[in-house]
């Protein structure tokens, strides 16, 4: 049977972003320069950034909304993008999770406040694999962020379920507590074939600082890969940074690909450039690509995901993604 298309089940809200012009202390003030409104959370997040690279193949969302304003305005933004909704269950009288992003101009950094409303009552059942999927992939999102399946092992039961159709597993994060990642993530890893996450996530589960003084050490990096391979990833474990992405494979593959030069006055905000670069990533995975490819576009559709502030509005098709990385280079790989 041949395989096509990606399921993403977890976690959807409506981010709410606004560009302020630093990070206040308390009980002082800053000014706020645009809000906008989109979809977001990372399966919205790696299903709108697949379908702006292209991908030709079926883009399956699973997720939970509220039936209020906030959960008419976030489905309205992933249909925009071109996601199907129609397996998105809907939960009366429940609030749509939403998040406020405060993102500062002047450092780029984010700061994020989640109202988790209705993924607190997502169960199983909303995320589970469609019976018969001829899906190739199963990509789930993210523990630590939904209270029910937090607290009933539904993470495992869904990545369990997903192995069981025949699916390649993908586990995305979010950035929750530390302490919080290192008691839900390991159990699941002996479950998950992909995983790809960022630096704090990756310090966090592994107690290794892949980015000491916030830059990327490509080797503390890899030796952090093998060590979430020896925790029972099956494939390929990978992190990423500003500075660049590594991957090892079980096989023994290593790849390490340094992040596109991006100019600050191109930069709108980087709210959702991590998952642009699991789309990217995820797009090449399921088209076979070599890995040192699937992370160059990963690289790319991130670069291209800072053009806005919101997750995925200015990603482009993936050809166009990789020329752009071509025409601005590579950042340097120091040690």
């Amino acid at each position: 049977m041949t395989r096509r298309g990606i399921v993403l089940a977890g976690i959807v809200v409506l981010d709410i972003v606004h560009l302020v012009d630093h990070w206040p202390a308390e009980e002082t003030l800053a000014f706020i320069g645009r809000t906008e409104m989109a979809a977001g959370g990372p399966p919205h997040n790696a299903g709108a950034g697949l379908l702006k690279l292209g991908a030709e193949f079926p883009v399956t969302l699973l997720a939970t909304a509220g039936d209020d304003a906030y959960g008419e305005t976030m489905l309205a933004s992933a249909r925009g993008y071109g996601l199907d909704t129609a397996q998105v269950t809907v939960i009366p009288g429940a609030i749509t999770s939403h998040t406020h992003v405060m993102s500062c101009v002047d450092t780029g950094r984010r700061t994020f406040f989640a109202q988790l409303g209705c993924n607190n009552m997502m169960r199983v059942e909303h995320l589970m694999p469609p019976e018969g999927s001829t899906a190739k992939l199963y990509y789930l999102g993210s523990p630590g962020t939904a209270r029910h399946l937090d607290e009933t092992d539904g993470w495992r039961t869904l990545l369990t379920a997903a192995k069981a159709q025949g699916m390649v597993t993908c586990l995305e994060l979010c950035p929750a507590p530390a302490e919080t990642l290192r008691k839900l993530v390991p159990p699941c890893l002996p479950l998950c074939d992909v995983f790809v996450i960022n630096d704090y996530e990756a310090a966090s589960i592994t107690g290794l600082d892949v980015a000491p003084g916030g830059r990327l050490s490509w080797s503390v990096a890899e030796e952090a890969c093998r060590k979430l391979l020896n925790m029972g990833i099956t494939d390929l474990a990978g992190i990423h940074h500003p500075d660049g992405a590594v991957a090892v494979k079980r096989s023994g593959a290593v790849s390490k690909r340094p992040s596109v030069k991006v100019a600050q006055s191109e930069i709108a905000g980087s709210t959702g450039a991590g998952d642009a670069f699991y789309a990217g990533v995820l797009f090449g995975l399921h088209e076979d690509w070599p890995l040192d490819r699937c992370l160059d576009l990963g690289n790319a559709a991130a670069a291209t995901s800072l053009h806005s502030p919101t997750t995925s509005a200015s990603i482009r098709p993936s050809a166009e993604c990789l020329a752009y990385a071509e025409a601005k280079g590579l950042r340097e790989m120091r040690s």
